[in-house]
């Protein structure tokens, strides 16, 4: 079993593109999603390196990191783990069955350009970070081995036993809930105007590792509209929210 998707974010080599699409296809993945790719799918050159796999891949290209992630429930960053202290990072064998509790289908792995990896916006939209322990000296993987042995690892070491924990949301309900967070926050004055995503990292950080879930969203939304209400700005109301309130 392996997880629902790889998405890659401004690859730009055909042949990564290529290789990453055939290596998916070996360990299961039936899934890419492709942020501003400078190379398509359907060109000759990453047909070639795909070797048929892109016959058993469905590919999708976004313009945006939010629309190509939004409706996965967990993000895993494939990255190098130096200077990474706010951010959950595993090997690939540690995560394999963290993917799995929380459901594999709704999991996807995130990898960045092949010159600059993934942004630090990037980075803090995903739930952990994943790096392959690699010799100290010569860290840096091609984006095509990294997909390969994050994929292979996985597909290997998740269990398919029914994990008893709770769905987390999907991302696209998370943003929405950071986004609210930002505004309650600034309203109430808890967040520096200057700098607000000091604050709001490390609450994102937090959500990602505790798995959070769409009922939790719901009670933190409502925490929000409580806040502007007893600021003065929004109307409030008592208890918890109802079934389906955003």
């Amino acid at each position: 079993m392996s997880v629902g998707a790889v998405i890659l974010v401004e690859t730009s080599l055909a042949g990564n593109l290529g290789a990453a699409m055939r290596v998916a296809a070996n360990f299961g993945v039936h899934r890419l999603e492709l942020v501003r790719p400078a190379v398509q799918p359907d060109e000759a050159e990453v047909k070639q390196w795909a070797c048929g796999a892109d016959q058993r891949i469905d590919c999708r290209v976004w313009r945006h990191f939010g629309e190509a992630t939004a409706h996965y429930h967990t993000l895993a960053a494939s990255a190098s783990g130096r200077g990474r202290t706010n951010l959950p990072v595993v090997t690939p064998r540690e995560a394999a069955p963290m993917l799995a509790e929380r459901g594999l289908p709704e999991a996807a792995l995130v990898f960045g350009n092949e010159t600059s990896g993934l942004s630090r916006d990037h980075l803090d939209r995903c739930d952990l970070v994943i790096r392959v322990p690699t010799e100290p000296a010569f860290p840096v993987l091609n984006l095509a081995q990294a997909v390969a042995v994050l994929v292979s690892t996985i597909h290997m070491g998740a269990t398919t036993a029914d994990s008893t924990a709770p769905e987390p949301a999907s991302q696209e309900d998370v943003e929405g809930l950071m986004s609210h967070l930002r505004q309650s926050l600034l309203t109430v004055g808890y967040l520096d105007p200057n700098s607000p995503q000091r604050i709001l990292r490390k609450l994102r950080r937090l959500f990602g590792r505790a798995g959070i879930t769409d009922n939790e969203v719901k009670i933190l939304r409502g925490v929000c509209r409580q806040m502007e209400w007893a600021a003065g700005t929004k109307p409030g109301r008592y208890g918890e929210p109802e079934d389906g309130e955003a």
